[in-house]
C-alpha cells in the first residue's frame, strides 16, 4: 500500500521560512559568546586597544562570520521571496543549509584558536555547503515553475542567482589557505569580491 502524497501548503512554506529565520538569528547570537569568554579571561588591566590587539584574530573571525551569515540569510530571503510553494527537495536541502549555518559559530571559534590546524579550511568547506544549498534551492524554481510566482522578473531573478562567483572565491580561498596557512583568516576576505563585482558587471551589461 503506497503512502499518500504529502500535503504542501502556503502555510507550510511560511513555517519553513520562519523556522529558518529563527535558526539564523540564534546562530548570529552565538557568534558573540566566544568574545564574551575572552573578555572574562582578561587577567591584567589592559586598555581597550590592547585588548582588541591581543584578540584581533577572534575579532576578525567574528566580524567576517557575522557578515557571512547575514549575506547568506539575505540571499536566502531574496530567493525565497520568489516562491509560492515548495517541494521535497527544497525541504530537505533546507536541512543542509541550516546545518551549515548552525556549524558556522563552531567554525568561527575554531579559526579563533591558533592551536587548531586546518580550521580555516573547515570554515571554507562549511561555507561551500551553505552556498551550494542555496544554489540547489534557487534551481528548483527554474525546474518547477509551478513553485514560483508567475512573473518573468521572478524567473530572471532566479536565473541570475547562480552563486558561481562565490563558489570560485571559496575555491581560491581554500587553495590559498592550504598553501599559505600562516595567513590565517585573511583569505576569507576574498568572499567580499563576488558581490560588488557582480553588481558592476550587471550595470555594465545594462540589466
Amino acid at each position: 500500500m503506497s503512502n499518500p502524497p504529502q500535503r504542501r501548503t502556503p502555510e507550510g512554506l511560511k513555517r519553513l521560512i520562519a523556522f529558518s529565520d529563527g535558526v539564523v538569528a540564534i546562530a548570529l547570537t552565538l557568534l558573540v559568546l566566544p568574545l564574551a569568554d575572552l573578555a572574562s579571561e582578561l587577567r591584567a588591566q589592559p586598555t581597550f586597544i590592547d585588548a582588541m590587539n591581543q584578540h584581533s584574530d577572534a575579532l576578525l573571525g567574528f566580524f567576517i562570520s557575522f557578515a557571512v551569515i547575514w549575506v547568506l540569510w539575505r540571499n536566502h530571503h531574496e530567493i525565497m521571496e520568489n516562491f509560492q510553494g515548495y517541494n521535497a527537495t527544497m525541504f530537505n536541502v533546507h536541512f543542509l543549509w541550516l546545518l551549515s549555518i548552525v556549524v558556522l559559530p563552531l567554525a568561527t571559534a575554531l579559526i579563533s584558536n591558533d592551536r587548531v590546524s586546518w580550521a580555516d579550511a573547515f570554515y571554507i568547506v562549511v561555507l561551500g555547503f551553505a552556498i551550494g544549498s542555496l544554489i540547489v534551492i534557487s534551481r528548483q524554481g527554474l525546474r518547477h515553475p509551478d513553485l514560483v510566482v508567475h512573473d518573468d522578473a521572478v524567473r530572471r531573478s532566479l536565473a541570475g542567482w547562480s552563486g558561481v562567483g562565490t563558489i570560485i572565491a571559496l575555491i581560491v580561498a581554500l587553495v590559498v589557505t592550504i598553501v599559505w596557512p600562516s595567513l590565517g583568516s585573511l583569505p576569507l576576505l576574498l568572499l567580499v569580491v563576488p558581490g560588488p563585482l557582480s553588481a558592476i558587471l550587471t550595470r555594465a551589461r545594462g540589466e
